[in-house]
């Protein structure tokens, strides 16, 4: 607002508010459809873009028939989060998210991928964030054995992958 630029400054406001009201909604869910995991996290990126403006580049491919699948509550943002903080803030160009959606098997596979810097092979020993922390303990406590978080380089970036039974309303 102090640059003149009210219009992006409000609307990066009414986002923030919206996210805050989200979170207070669903607090007691436990889980939620992707769609509605995907909503929050659009919101969420709005303020990322309107932040980082030409320095993130975003990529979604979430099929359509994925939609009504659920997810744990609020499980996406800090995956992205991280790939923000640890990739694209770190390097002056920016870069590149993409989040992607997967049916194998019974099993839903959600993966973001941040092009950015390389996790040094003993990032686990050397510090595990609280975000990622976090996650691990609730997809213990929802999935047991049947979920998955793997996090590992790429060619030139990083990828989280997101593994939990596909299930939607009543199975």
């Amino acid at each position: 607002m102090r640059e003149n630029r009210t219009e992006p400054a409000v609307s990066m406001i009414a986002g923030l508010s919206d996210l805050l009201r989200r979170v207070l909604e669903d607090s007691g869910k436990q889980e939620v459809t992707l769609g509605e995991e995907m909503e929050f996290l659009e919101t969420y990126l709005d303020i990322q873009k309107t932040r980082f403006a030409d320095r993130l580049q975003l990529s979604v491919n979430v099929p359509s028939e994925f939609q009504s699948a659920r997810v744990p509550s609020l499980i996406l943002q800090p995956m992205v989060e991280n790939a923000i903080q640890h990739g694209i803030e770190k390097q002056a160009a920016g870069g590149a998210i993409h989040i992607a959606a997967a049916r194998d098997n019974g099993i839903l596979r959600l993966t973001v991928y941040n092009q950015g810097p390389r996790i040094p092979d003993n990032w686990e020993q050397l510090r595990s964030g609280v975000g990622i922390a976090n996650v691990r303990t609730r997809l213990q406590s929802l999935y047991g054995s049947d979920c998955a978080l793997m996090i590992s380089n790429r060619d030139d970036g990083v990828e989280v992958l997101l593994a939990v039974p596909y299930k939607v309303n009543g199975s």
